[in-house]
């Protein structure tokens, strides 16, 4: 969200809240515009397609999700940080995607757009990234490989989970994942 403006900062937070609530298909430009709270000029200042629409509200959501995922780690070697973003992942379910991954609706709402697909490839990157400084503080004493195997398998621990929260729910899904953690750092620091 860099270089946006207050306003398209405040829009864009709306946007997300819109989608995030009504789907990506359903809202008309009527009730978009409404959830936004500004005149329709001034959304088509800011975000002139709906494509742009859609990546600023992503854009949003994913400084959000990363920063919750970061809120609180704990310090120090061992299983406490990747058990922390477990918590949080579970918290974020059940607060504020119940329904699933937002970047994974959109992208399913708009298979064709390459913005869209580039919004949803970063967030995944960058989570992922987030994953890798988690597993960094877990395992300290590992070389940069088998930390990147450790991170690699949480991001797909850490997908898993968000999707089995819309269907089993956010507690048992990270209850799954709280063991498959476990599991996870055990084999990998003993290979």
């Amino acid at each position: 969200m860099c270089g946006m403006t207050n306003t398209a900062q405040q829009i864009s937070a709306r946007l997300e809240s819109c989608f995030a609530h009504s789907g990506f298909a359903e809202p008309g430009v009527d009730a978009v515009r409404e959830a936004a709270g500004v005149s329709l000029r001034t959304l088509y200042k800011y975000f002139p397609s709906r494509e742009d629409m859609v990546v600023g509200a992503l854009d949003h959501r994913h400084r959000r999700y990363l920063d919750g995922l970061k809120e609180g780690v704990p310090d120090g070697p061992g299983p406490a940080p990747i058990h922390h973003m477990i918590e949080r992942v579970a918290a974020w379910m059940t607060d504020e995607a119940s329904t699933g991954c937002l970047f994974l609706s959109a992208l399913a709402a708009h298979p064709g757009s390459a913005a869209i697909q580039a919004a949803v490839a970063r967030h995944k990157a960058e989570t992922r990234a987030v994953l890798a400084e988690f597993a960094q503080r877990a395992t300290p004493a590992l070389s940069g490989a088998r930390r990147g195997a450790i991170a690699d398998a949480l991001f797909v621990m850490h997908e898993g989970q968000v999707a089995a929260s819309a269907t089993c729910g956010a507690e048992s899904a990270a209850n799954a994942a709280h063991s498959l953690a476990d599991t996870i750092l055990t084999e990998r620091m003993t290979q």
